[in-house]
């Protein structure tokens, strides 16, 4: 065949108790301000990044984040990358679907 399949994007639900507060794609996850910023300085030494490397930073952590939560397996507690780079106060546990 002379096409692949189109990759399919992950999908990521956090909850608090019973309570679904974010549904909708891995890449379109809500980070943190200062995160972005410190992760910028990390990676390019740029303190006010162009909208090229925020997307670059972006990129990498929601990666780091996929391969935690891929690590922890479904349905369970969120893992340190989750709650330190996610712009929520609380997340109970989290559900990672391909």
């Amino acid at each position: 065949m002379l096409f692949k399949g189109k990759k399919t994007l992950p999908s990521l639900c956090l909850y608090v108790k019973d309570d679904c507060i974010y549904h909708d794609y891995l890449k379109d996850l809500p980070l943190k301000e200062r995160v972005i910023l410190e992760k910028s300085m990390e990676f390019f030494d740029d303190p006010e990044p162009c909208h090229i490397h925020r997307s670059a930073v972006r990129t990498r952590l929601t990666a780091e984040i996929q391969k935690e939560c891929l690590l922890r397996g479904s349905c369970a507690a969120p893992g340190p990358l989750l709650l330190s780079y996610a712009d929520f106060p609380v997340i109970d546990r989290f559900v990672l679907t391909d």
